[in-house]
């Protein structure tokens, strides 16, 4: 059984307040905090909300357990990256700010897998503590 939308928005939002807040560290500032920060929880939202759909789609693959499944998750994370970057930098194209002061595109898909990796593991530990139905 699938998920609300709202549950999965909800989760995905809060994991990019934190990863945008991140992302303001690391990114060259532009402008006031609050602007900067709506940049960068942009792009890490698109990361968040779009990664965990590339996700779903990869999971609903059959074998994807088994095998070279794993590679080929590992393979489509990467490659979802790029497409999450890709509008990311749309996004940061709309906002008024440069494309330079973002790492290349190669760099959408590493980040997609780190992410991801980092999102399954947290997601396996909230459900060894989660109480039993």
């Amino acid at each position: 059984m699938s998920e609300p939308f709202s549950r999965i928005l909800t989760r995905n939002t809060l994991a990019a307040l934190v990863l945008g807040a991140v992302l303001l560290l690391v990114l060259p500032r532009h402008g006031s905090l609050g602007a900067d920060f709506v940049n960068t929880f942009a792009v890490a939202f698109c990361f968040t909300f779009l990664g965990y759909y590339v996700e779903r789609l990869l999971l609903a693959l059959p074998d994807i357990h088994s095998g070279a499944g794993p590679l080929v998750r590992l393979a489509g994370w990467f490659a979802g990256g790029l497409w999450c970057y890709v509008v990311a930098r749309w996004l940061w194209i709309r906002f008024g700010r440069d494309l330079n002061e973002l790492p290349g595109l190669l760099w959408g898909g590493v980040f997609l897998v780190v992410l991801e990796l980092v999102m399954n593991i947290v997601a396996r530990r909230h459900d060894a503590t989660a109480p039993r139905e």
